[in-house]
């Protein structure tokens, strides 16, 4: 059984047959470990995000050591997500999962003993660099062992779990916290990885194709370079003004150059590390827009309702965390709902009526000033339902036309896309929140000679977080023709 894919592969190179070989037990068996490996990483990076207050206690480091313990994880994970499709050629799935998951799970026991602020920051690059590997591997893998007609309803049930991941994480964070310490939410991972590989070797194939592939240097420093520094200009640009920090600058600088170079090598060279050829095909270049798109107006809207409710309307941290809970349940159950919708519905249909519901969402929660949490739980509520009726359908359009051996390759830039829409979407919405706080609090200040009165100032920030919403509700509006792009779900998966 150990070689049973290996010679398949050699001359046919793709997974499209992966798991017929597989009895039905074995392929569940096999989904199911890569999607607990998938759930785990999804997890981890929001579920040290409650422990930060006792770490940074413990190592003295304050706000700006739990920053870089977040943000060396993201950035090690974005680093390495666009060299899957390389590693799986060099690898082969069984090795790069294997190794992957072995790496994450280290890392994780290295964390766990760290005894600086230093150790852990480092140690979770480490886990971030194992991390960034299994989304975009685990559901090519996931999609080679099931036949094409499966493939709403498996990525369905894929998507409702990377969701759970980091909804489940701060919850299943505080718990382990409260009873034990921070460090224990590092070794969670260690019975999870063991579940997460067993009986795997076996199960998963050995390799993609005969001939293995050679390392290019200088495409890996160049891309490491400009996805790095890409992706830490963004987290860190949130919530600064550049002008107060040149180094974002120069972050920025070196981010153009070496995506620039990298994608120049790879026009000229041909090399295989990066393939952007996978944007020659029509339905993959929308869905990875709109993956983009979407994912930085949900992740945007995720990170500033709980801010609103804590901040400017004075709720409690307990209160202002609840309001997250039904955007998340509704997200997951609309989500293993479209997995069936489609099956009868075009999915342009779906996509269309989804970013309407996005935009709807946003533009009731922009009624904020004048009901409290009820526009803001209604409207994560819609805005949720519509996320969810997109997600799905973008990812089952993503690989509708692409050939099997290109899945990989295309499944790590679209998790980094939507990595990047994230970080990108909250680093200029927070930048828009700013200098909106900046108007509406002079322009408060300009009607009250003896200062602005606390009130006041809180009225201005609902507007200007008001404003933010309305822009998010108006972007998914924008965005929605570019829907008529995509080619028909009927149309047959391109020849390998």
């Amino acid at each position: 059984m150990r070689d049973r894919f290996a010679s398949q592969r050699a001359v046919s190179g793709s997974g499209s047959s992966a798991g017929n070989d597989l009895a039905p037990s074995e392929r569940r068996w096999a989904t199911t470990a890569l999607m607990l490996a998938t759930a785990m990483q999804a997890a981890d990076a929001t579920i040290v995000n409650v422990a930060l207050p006792r770490l940074e206690h413990d190592f003295g480091g304050g706000i700006e050591l739990g920053s870089w313990v977040l943000t060396s994880y993201l950035c090690a994970a974005a680093v390495v997500v666009p060299l899957t499709g390389w590693l799986r050629r060099r690898l082969g799935p069984r090795r790069l999962y294997l190794g992957t998951v072995a790496l994450f799970v280290a890392a994780s026991l290295l964390c766990a003993v760290a005894p600086s602020g230093i150790a852990v920051i480092v140690c979770r690059a480490l886990q971030g660099a194992g991390g960034g590997v299994i989304p975009a591997l685990t559901q090519a893998v996931v999609l080679d062992l099931h036949p094409r007609e499966r493939h709403p309803r498996v990525l369905a049930i894929w998507g409702a779990v990377t969701m759970a991941g980091p909804i489940l994480g701060p919850a299943l964070g505080g718990v382990i916290t409260d009873l034990e310490s921070w460090r224990w939410v590092f070794l969670i991972n260690l019975p999870l990885g063991v579940l997460a590989t067993w009986r795997m070797g076996r199960l998963l194939p050995e390799s993609d194709a005969a001939l293995a592939v050679r390392l290019d240097v200088t495409g890996v420093l160049l891309l490491v370079a400009g996805v790095g520094a890409l992706q830490l200009c963004l987290e860190r640009s949130i919530g600064r003004a550049w002008s107060e920090h040149p180094e974002l600058f120069v972050e920025a600088a070196i981010a153009a150059a070496a995506i620039a170079a990298t994608i120049l090598r790879a026009a000229r060279s041909g090399r295989a590390l990066l393939r952007l050829d996978v944007f020659g095909d029509r339905n993959f270049a929308a869905a990875a827009f709109f993956n983009f798109t979407t994912s930085a107006l949900l992740f945007t809207a995720i990170v500033l309702v709980p801010l609103v409710a804590e901040g400017p309307l004075g709720y409690s941290p307990m209160t202002a965390g609840f309001t997250i809970v039904p955007r998340a349940l509704m997200m997951m159950l609309a989500v293993l709902a479209t997995g069936r919708i489609i099956e009868r519905v075009d999915f342009r249909i779906v996509l269309f009526a989804g970013t309407c519901l996005m935009g709807l969402g946003a533009g009731i929660i922009a009624t904020l000033q004048t009901g409290g949490l009820v526009p803001i739980v209604a409207g994560s509520v819609v805005q949720a339902f519509g996320a969810g009726m997109m997600l799905m359908p973008l990812s089952n359009a993503a690989y509708l036309t692409l050939p099997a051996r290109m899945r990989t390759d295309a499944a790590g830039l679209y998790s980094l896309l939507r990595q990047l829409g994230c970080a990108g979407g909250v680093a200029v919405m927070s930048a828009v929140l700013r200098a909106r706080m900046t108007v509406h609090v002079t322009a408060a200040a300009s009607s009250h000679a003896a200062g602005v009165p606390r009130l006041l100032a809180a009225a201005g920030a609902l507007h200007a977080y008001a404003d933010c919403f309305e822009i998010i509700a108006l972007a998914a509006i924008a965005v929605s023709p570019g829907l008529l792009v995509f080619g028909s779900m009927r149309r047959a998966p391109a020849a390998e």
